[in-house]
């Protein structure tokens, strides 16, 4: 609490004339205002408790029925600046993007999290999932469906996209949720279509799971989860999987 507002809280007769004054001071917070505005009602249940007993004291320019509405104005500043402060909280997150991987399990737990935040905030879910162009692994491809993976062999990609979006339509089914979705499948290196695609949607944040490895598996193989937050346009929340 600033001199200012104490000043004004302890004694504010001399600095105040009508509680319009008060509710006007910019340099005040909502909770100061709300204590002047209290040290003046005080002042004037003292100042009739005085007259009635007959004590000269000066008079006082507001009464307490002006600060009554005084305080119930201030009231409903204070509710409106809540609910605006909650409005631009939730909005922030309205444009929730969902990386999926081959791991369906791990894919319903990040959904179920994506979803359950965009009911919330009253927001869009967008499922994304990558067909690496390049297998960065050991001898087996991120192919067909989601959560298959085949030996490197000559693959159609078109068909591989319309599996994995068919599953990304099958697991925003099983979500059970109502929440506008949009389902997209590209092909490419996975951690510069995660961060175009978060362009294109205009994400708010991006949603990605952090499957249980081994450190060793993790030293060789960066999660997806440690690869997009490096570079990603927009928050990232990562959702552990369940042990």
């Amino acid at each position: 609490m600033t001199i200012y507002s104490k000043m004004r809280i302890s004694n504010p007769s001399p600095y105040f004339e009508t509680p319009e004054q008060v509710l006007c001071d910019k340099k005040l917070s909502l909770d100061d205002k709300e204590k002047v505005l209290r040290s003046m009602v005080l002042d004037a249940n003292l100042s009739i408790e005085a007259t009635a007993e007959g004590i000269a004291v000066g008079n006082l320019s507001y009464s307490s029925k002006d600060l009554q509405s005084a305080l119930i104005q201030l009231e409903k500043i204070k509710k409106a600046e809540t609910v605006e402060s909650i409005d631009l909280q939730t909005a922030r997150f309205q444009r929730i993007m969902v990386v999926t991987t081959v791991d369906q399990d791990l894919n319903r737990e990040i959904a179920d999290f994506a979803y359950d935040m965009a009911e919330v905030t009253g927001g869009k879910v967008f499922l994304l999932n990558v067909v690496p162009s390049q297998f960065e692994g050991a001898g087996l491809v991120a192919a067909g469906r989601i959560g298959t993976t085949i030996p490197i062999v000559v693959a159609d990609n078109a068909q591989i996209i319309e599996d994995r979006g068919q599953q990304l339509a099958e697991l925003r089914v099983e979500s059970g949720s109502n929440v506008e979705t949009e389902i997209e499948v590209r092909g490419g290196d996975v951690e510069k279509v995660i961060v175009d695609y978060a362009d294109d949607c205009d994400a708010d944040v991006i949603v990605v799971g952090s499957p249980n490895r081994s450190w060793l598996k993790t030293l060789f193989d960066p999660s997806i989860a440690r690869r997009v937050t490096k570079s990603a346009p927009c928050p990232v929340l990562v959702v552990p999987e369940a042990a």
